[in-house]
């Protein structure tokens, strides 16, 4: 103040606080956004390690003679279970596969599972 007149090139109190508010408001929500898009990030990143984990280990199996498929050696990968049932029909006989690959989303510790199934008939995989 000058005289008893505000100064046009200085800024008040409440102006200073307004401001402050907003660019802490405008800062906390980039930053919010930023950890949800990396805890987005890790779990994509684990869904997809189960996914390839199960598919590994399916075109391993698959890959195997009819009489094979569920014999030893056995696969191991971590996380990832499977398991060989076969069906006798009359004319044909089939291997169905089972194969569970867990995964877990740290951001809620819980524990998801991705499963994949296939067939081998013994007509066809000799």
């Amino acid at each position: 103040m000058h005289g008893g007149k505000m100064s046009a090139r200085a800024f008040t109190l409440v102006e200073v606080v307004v401001a402050t508010t907003l660019m802490i408001l405008t800062l906390a929500a980039f930053i919010s956004a930023f950890v949800m898009a990396k805890k987005s990030a890790v779990i994509s990143e684990n869904r997809m390690e189960a996914v390839h984990n199960a598919r590994n280990v399916m075109e391993q199996l698959l890959t195997r003679t009819y009489t094979n498929v569920g014999a030893s050696p056995k696969i191991s990968v971590s996380n990832v279970t499977y398991s060989v049932v076969e069906v006798v029909y009359p004319e044909y006989k089939i291997k169905n596969i089972l194969v569970t690959s867990k995964w877990v989303n740290p951001a809620g510790s819980i524990t998801s599972f991705f499963v994949l199934t296939g067939s081998m008939s013994s007509e066809l995989h000799q």
